[in-house]
Protein backbone atom coordinates (compact mmCIF):
# COMPACT_ATOMS: atom_id res chain seq x y z
CA UNK A 1 0.00 0.00 0.00
CA UNK A 2 2.81 2.34 0.67
CA UNK A 3 4.22 1.72 -2.71
CA UNK A 4 0.46 2.70 -4.38
CA UNK A 5 0.76 5.99 -2.27
CA UNK A 6 3.92 6.69 -3.64
CA UNK A 7 3.13 5.98 -7.42
CA UNK A 8 0.15 8.34 -6.99
CA UNK A 9 2.08 11.58 -4.87
CA UNK A 10 2.94 13.92 -6.96
CA UNK A 11 6.50 14.27 -7.96
CA UNK A 12 8.27 17.66 -5.83
CA UNK A 13 7.52 20.54 -8.33
CA UNK A 14 4.88 19.10 -10.45
CA UNK A 15 2.54 21.12 -8.52
CA UNK A 16 -0.42 18.52 -9.55
CA UNK A 17 -0.12 19.69 -13.33
CA UNK A 18 0.94 17.67 -16.06
CA UNK A 19 4.05 18.78 -17.67
CA UNK A 20 3.36 19.94 -21.51
CA UNK A 21 5.48 19.30 -24.11
CA UNK A 22 6.10 21.59 -27.08
CA UNK A 23 4.14 19.88 -30.32
CA UNK A 24 6.98 20.04 -33.24
CA UNK A 25 4.08 19.50 -36.48
CA UNK A 26 1.94 22.70 -34.49
CA UNK A 27 4.96 24.72 -34.66
CA UNK A 28 5.84 23.89 -38.25
CA UNK A 29 2.58 24.41 -39.57
CA UNK A 30 2.76 27.77 -38.30
CA UNK A 31 6.05 28.56 -39.75
CA UNK A 32 4.73 27.56 -42.89
CA UNK A 33 1.47 28.94 -42.75
CA UNK A 34 3.65 32.33 -42.28
CA UNK A 35 5.28 31.63 -45.32
CA UNK A 36 2.39 30.99 -47.43
CA UNK A 37 0.83 34.14 -46.65
CA UNK A 38 4.34 36.17 -47.28
CA UNK A 39 4.61 34.51 -50.52
CA UNK A 40 1.27 35.15 -51.90
CA UNK A 41 1.66 38.54 -50.41
CA UNK A 42 4.89 39.18 -52.47
CA UNK A 43 3.31 37.59 -55.47
CA UNK A 44 0.41 40.54 -55.36
CA UNK A 45 2.15 43.16 -54.23
CA UNK A 46 5.68 43.36 -55.66
CA UNK A 47 5.52 44.64 -59.60
CA UNK A 48 6.15 42.25 -61.94
CA UNK A 49 9.81 43.02 -64.26
CA UNK A 50 8.53 44.16 -67.85
CA UNK A 51 10.32 43.04 -70.60
CA UNK A 52 10.27 46.59 -72.56
CA UNK A 53 11.51 44.97 -75.86
CA UNK A 54 7.89 42.90 -76.11
CA UNK A 55 6.02 45.77 -74.92
CA UNK A 56 7.28 48.04 -77.74
CA UNK A 57 6.49 45.21 -80.06
CA UNK A 58 2.95 45.38 -78.48
CA UNK A 59 2.48 48.30 -79.08
CA UNK A 60 3.91 48.58 -82.30
CA UNK A 61 1.76 45.40 -83.65
CA UNK A 62 -1.45 47.78 -82.23
CA UNK A 63 -0.58 50.70 -84.09
CA UNK A 64 -0.18 48.47 -87.66
CA UNK A 65 -3.59 47.22 -86.70
CA UNK A 66 -4.73 50.39 -86.47
CA UNK A 67 -3.27 51.99 -89.71
CA UNK A 68 -4.42 49.13 -91.69
CA UNK A 69 -8.12 49.24 -90.40
CA UNK A 70 -7.63 52.98 -91.27
CA UNK A 71 -6.42 52.12 -94.56
CA UNK A 72 -9.23 49.57 -96.00
CA UNK A 73 -11.68 51.20 -94.08
CA UNK A 74 -14.18 52.93 -97.09
CA UNK A 75 -16.15 55.60 -95.89
CA UNK A 76 -19.54 56.53 -97.50
CA UNK A 77 -19.57 58.00 -101.42
CA UNK A 78 -21.36 60.75 -103.00
CA UNK A 79 -23.95 59.67 -104.77
CA UNK A 80 -23.44 61.98 -107.97
CA UNK A 81 -20.71 61.28 -110.10
CA UNK A 82 -18.74 64.98 -110.48
CA UNK A 83 -17.46 64.87 -114.50
CA UNK A 84 -15.76 66.80 -116.43
CA UNK A 85 -14.36 67.01 -120.25
CA UNK A 86 -11.36 69.33 -120.66
CA UNK A 87 -8.51 70.20 -123.13
CA UNK A 88 -5.42 69.08 -121.95
CA UNK A 89 -3.49 72.35 -121.27
CA UNK A 90 -0.60 72.59 -124.28
CA UNK A 91 -2.08 70.45 -126.85
CA UNK A 92 -3.54 73.87 -128.38
CA UNK A 93 -7.21 71.85 -128.28
CA UNK A 94 -5.84 68.43 -130.28
CA UNK A 95 -6.11 66.19 -126.92
CA UNK A 96 -8.76 65.86 -124.25
CA UNK A 97 -9.53 64.57 -121.06
CA UNK A 98 -12.78 63.03 -119.95
CA UNK A 99 -13.05 62.22 -116.23
CA UNK A 100 -15.27 61.49 -113.01
CA UNK A 101 -14.99 61.75 -109.52
CA UNK A 102 -16.88 60.81 -106.48
CA UNK A 103 -15.99 62.11 -102.44
CA UNK A 104 -15.35 59.45 -99.92
CA UNK A 105 -16.71 60.86 -96.30
CA UNK A 106 -17.37 59.75 -93.04
CA UNK A 107 -20.86 58.44 -93.41
CA UNK A 108 -21.89 58.78 -89.94
CA UNK A 109 -21.11 62.59 -90.09
CA UNK A 110 -24.56 63.83 -91.35
CA UNK A 111 -24.17 67.60 -91.91
CA UNK A 112 -21.22 66.94 -94.09
CA UNK A 113 -23.03 64.67 -96.31
CA UNK A 114 -25.68 67.63 -96.43
CA UNK A 115 -22.54 69.70 -97.00
CA UNK A 116 -21.40 68.22 -100.13
CA UNK A 117 -24.69 67.32 -102.11
CA UNK A 118 -24.90 71.18 -101.46
CA UNK A 119 -21.54 71.92 -102.79
CA UNK A 120 -21.67 69.57 -105.92
CA UNK A 121 -21.85 72.56 -108.28
CA UNK A 122 -19.02 74.61 -106.46
CA UNK A 123 -17.08 70.84 -106.69
CA UNK A 124 -17.72 70.58 -109.93
CA UNK A 125 -16.18 73.73 -111.35
CA UNK A 126 -13.33 73.64 -108.58
CA UNK A 127 -12.76 70.05 -110.08
CA UNK A 128 -12.67 71.13 -114.32
CA UNK A 129 -10.80 74.64 -113.22
CA UNK A 130 -7.92 72.69 -111.73
CA UNK A 131 -8.03 69.41 -114.56
CA UNK A 132 -7.97 72.10 -117.55
CA UNK A 133 -4.15 73.34 -116.21
CA UNK A 134 -3.10 69.67 -116.45
CA UNK A 135 -0.82 68.89 -119.24
CA UNK A 136 0.18 65.71 -121.19
CA UNK A 137 2.99 64.74 -119.63
CA UNK A 138 1.35 65.06 -115.75
CA UNK A 139 -1.88 62.92 -116.76
CA UNK A 140 0.04 60.42 -118.38
CA UNK A 141 2.92 60.31 -115.62
CA UNK A 142 2.92 57.02 -113.64
CA UNK A 143 0.92 57.86 -110.70
CA UNK A 144 -0.96 60.29 -112.26
CA UNK A 145 -4.22 59.54 -111.01
CA UNK A 146 -2.57 59.25 -107.34
CA UNK A 147 -1.44 63.08 -107.64
CA UNK A 148 -3.93 64.52 -108.92
CA UNK A 149 -6.49 62.71 -106.39
CA UNK A 150 -4.61 64.10 -103.58
CA UNK A 151 -4.53 67.70 -104.60
CA UNK A 152 -8.10 67.55 -105.70
CA UNK A 153 -8.86 66.60 -101.97
CA UNK A 154 -6.76 69.44 -100.52
CA UNK A 155 -8.34 71.97 -103.24
CA UNK A 156 -11.82 70.59 -102.37
CA UNK A 157 -11.38 70.17 -98.26
CA UNK A 158 -10.36 73.98 -98.83
CA UNK A 159 -13.63 75.13 -99.95
CA UNK A 160 -15.33 73.27 -96.60
CA UNK A 161 -15.90 75.34 -93.52
CA UNK A 162 -13.67 73.43 -90.63
CA UNK A 163 -16.87 72.50 -88.20
CA UNK A 164 -18.46 70.36 -91.19
CA UNK A 165 -15.59 67.90 -91.17
CA UNK A 166 -13.39 66.69 -94.36
CA UNK A 167 -13.71 64.48 -97.42
CA UNK A 168 -11.43 61.36 -96.69
CA UNK A 169 -10.64 60.42 -100.63
CA UNK A 170 -11.50 61.47 -103.74
CA UNK A 171 -12.07 58.12 -105.78
CA UNK A 172 -12.19 58.60 -109.82
CA UNK A 173 -14.77 56.71 -111.60
CA UNK A 174 -13.53 57.72 -115.17
CA UNK A 175 -10.14 58.96 -116.56
CA UNK A 176 -9.97 58.81 -120.56
CA UNK A 177 -7.10 60.53 -122.28
CA UNK A 178 -7.80 61.16 -126.17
Amino acid sequence: MAEDKQESAPAAGDDGKEKKGSNPLLLIGIVVGILAVQVVVVYFLVPKPVDEDAEAMRRMEDSLRVITMAATHMGAITDEVIEAVVNIAGTSGERFLKSGIVLEYDGRNRNLARELERRTPGFRDEFIRYMTRLTFAEVTEHGAQDKIAKDLLRVLNATLPTDVGEIMNVRFVSFVIQ
